[in-house]
């Protein structure tokens, strides 16, 4: 099967949506990109100008605006964050694009494995993931000239620890280690995401109607501590370190949860990740899909020293 070369992508100015532009336009298949943006929004399109992009603005809320987008596109790539707002949009773009004969639509994953119940359990807020699979997959039982692939590739090592997001804070030099730091995981950085995408569309038939499984990295805190001392040349005795355990964690993000405060929502995402025998380390028993979409293990210390230049 030839490449799905005609993309439409849907929250492409985001950080997710930014590596899968990246990669689509710097890809040597030619995609041609169609980017869907909400009228009335702010949100600004870095490569906006680019000869293989073209941006569209509209009422998400208009089908006859949304048929108009999609008509003629091989693919739809959905890259919003998974909020029930978002799901109910991406549940709306599926109908439409199987309506109007789209080939492959990927949906809004990108993130830990929603088909294992001992995550789905953990975190439960990934149900809203998981029904919206569940409506894809039933679009595509009907309007069998359209597929999907959905994408697991656990926590964005990059985007995380940015936002100090595991626990670890060079500036403050301050660690907070969850069961000792010793539960593995797997892990992406978020600019390798657009790659992944274009291998995936590169081969379409390979993908068809079902996960794909990526990682590169299998770590835990312990080891992206290590990485961080040896980049900031410090030792753990200049580190204030804190230990606690990840149900204390997940504790809390229920409780921000019920006070309102959904940042919560990450408190549980990682108490997850980082808790042993979740299943947050899929490649234990999972197929990786590297070599299929291209992507090869990355050095955990080279990508710590890329994020702490950017920081």
């Amino acid at each position: 099967m030839s490449a799905y070369k005609n993309v439409a992508l849907v929250g492409a100015s985001g950080s997710v949506g930014q590596s899968i532009l990246n990669g689509l336009l710097s890809s040597v298949i030619g995609f041609n990109v169609t980017a869907l943006v909400r009228e009335g929004s702010t949100s600004k399109i870095a490569q906006e100008g680019h000869a293989a992009l073209k941006v569209v603005r509209g009422d998400f809320g208009d089908d006859s605006f949304l048929k108009s987008a999609l008509k003629g596109q091989d693919a739809l790539v959905v890259a919003l964050d998974a909020n029930p707002v978002t799901l109910e949009l991406q549940n709306r773009l599926v109908d439409v694009a199987a309506a109007v004969g789209v080939k492959r639509v990927i949906p809004s994953e990108f993130g830990s494995d929603t088909t294992n119940p001992k995550v789905l359990e953990a975190v439960p807020i990934f149900q809203g993931k998981v029904d919206a699979v569940k409506h894809l997959q039933s679009v595509v039982s009907k309007n069998p000239a359209t597929s999907w692939t959905a994408v697991i590739n656990g926590p964005f090592f990059d985007w995380s620890t940015e936002r100090n997001a595991f626990g670890l804070d060079p500036e403050k030099r301050a660690a907070t280690l969850y069961d000792n730091g010793t539960g593995k995981f797997d892990s992406i950085n978020v600019a390798s995401l657009g790659a992944i995408v274009s291998g995936i569309l590169s081969r379409p038939d390979e993908f068809q109607n079902r996960y794909v499984y990526v990682s590169e990295f299998i770590i835990s805190q312990n080891e992206i501590f290590e990485a961080l001392l040896k980049t900031t040349k410090t030792t753990r005795e200049d580190w204030t370190i804190t230990h606690r355990t990840t149900d204390d964690l997940r504790k809390e993000g229920f409780e921000k949860i019920g006070n309102g405060n959904f940042i919560g929502a990450l408190d549980l995402i990682f108490a997850a990740v980082f808790k042993a025998g979740i299943g947050s380390d899929f490649s234990a028993t999972r197929k990786l899909d590297n070599e299929a979409v291209g992507l090869k293990q990355a050095d955990l210390t080279e990508s710590t020293k890329a994020v702490l230049e950017r920081k």
